[in-house]
């Protein structure tokens, strides 16, 4: 019996394979095209395998594939003039058995207009704007966003220019007492040679004029200083002092994700599939993993305050 160790996400799975001349053999073909199963029925490869016009079955055979979640679950692997085909024999999977039904349709569980209305918007100060409804402004963001209320959205088409990927600052949260918001937004584009943008300039005196009792826009960049600074080379970079008046910029230091994913990685080396007590501390130590944690943890202390 072959043993394969490879991935299969549904029931039935198919890989191109390229015609091979040991394969195209007559008495190959001829004695591979019938097959006895166990129960001592007679089954055509054929009518099992749905085929391409001019594909010819060749041979088939059962086999074990190690899946990542039931572990080894057996199948009948078919081979043709054109690939490999895998059918499973065995599908005791949650997303085949699983039959329970729901009465609630779980694309309109979150209503994004009912979400603004909740935190009081729109307001004389915001107003939700439809410019991204497919998603042509920044695929990445929402189709409704909720931007300042003097600001057009010829205005917001400019400043996305200057905004890695479109991003525009967009109001993620406000005060219900107060109103002090929290905007999120990518990079600025300013590159090495510096470039500024009068329209985003403008943009964010705006935000921060809608909140009379706050005489200064706080920017808070999740990177550190050094990445911010090596994201120059790449046409990124931060808002500087000379351009954004009366903005003060924090670096909170938190690493990219793929530092991110590195670090976590180590921490499961550490754990799984046996801990090293004599050397639990060095070792966690090691992953970085607390640092990370903790300046995320200072992230919302300082956006708190």
């Amino acid at each position: 019996m072959l043993i394969l160790n490879v991935v299969f996400l549904g029931r039935v799975s198919s890989m191109a394979s390229a015609p091979t001349s040991k394969y195209n053999s007559h008495s190959l073909e001829n004695e591979s095209i019938k097959r006895t199963s166990r129960d001592g029925v007679n089954r055509d490869m054929g009518e099992a395998v749905p085929r391409l016009p001019g594909e010819t079955p060749i041979t088939d055979k059962e086999v074990i594939y190690i899946c990542p979640f039931n572990g080894p679950i057996k199948g009948r692997v078919y081979i043709t003039n054109y690939r490999l085909y895998l059918r499973s024999l065995e599908t005791p999977m949650f997303a085949f058995l699983n039959e329970e039904k729901f009465n609630v349709d779980g694309w309109t569980v979150y209503n994004p207009v009912e979400e603004y209305r909740r935190q009081g918007l729109p307001n004389h100060h915001w107003r939700i704007t439809f410019i991204n409804k497919c998603y042509e402004l920044c695929d990445t963001y929402p189709a409704l966003l909720v931007v300042p209320y003097r600001a057009a959205d010829e205005d917001l088409r400019r400043v996305a220019t200057f905004r890695s990927r479109n991003r525009i600052p967009v109001l993620s949260w406000i005060h219900p007492e107060n109103k002090t918001v929290i905007v999120r937004c990518s990079q600025p584009l300013v590159g090495m040679s510096g470039k500024r943008n009068k329209d985003d300039e403008k943009y964010l005196d705006v935000i921060r004029e809608t909140n009379r009792q706050v005489n200064k826009l706080t920017i808070y960049d999740a990177r550190p200083n050094v990445n911010a600074v090596a994201n120059k080379a790449t046409g990124g970079g931060y808002e500087s002092d000379d351009a954004y008046h009366n903005a003060e910029l924090f670096f909170l230091d938190i690493h990219n994700i793929h530092v991110m994913r590195e670090s976590l990685k180590k921490v499961k080396d550490i754990v799984y599939p046996n801990v090293e007590e004599s050397h639990w501390l060095s070792s966690l130590e090691s992953t970085h993993w607390l640092e990370h944690i903790k300046a995320s943890i200072l992230l919302g202390k300082h956006v708190c305050l």
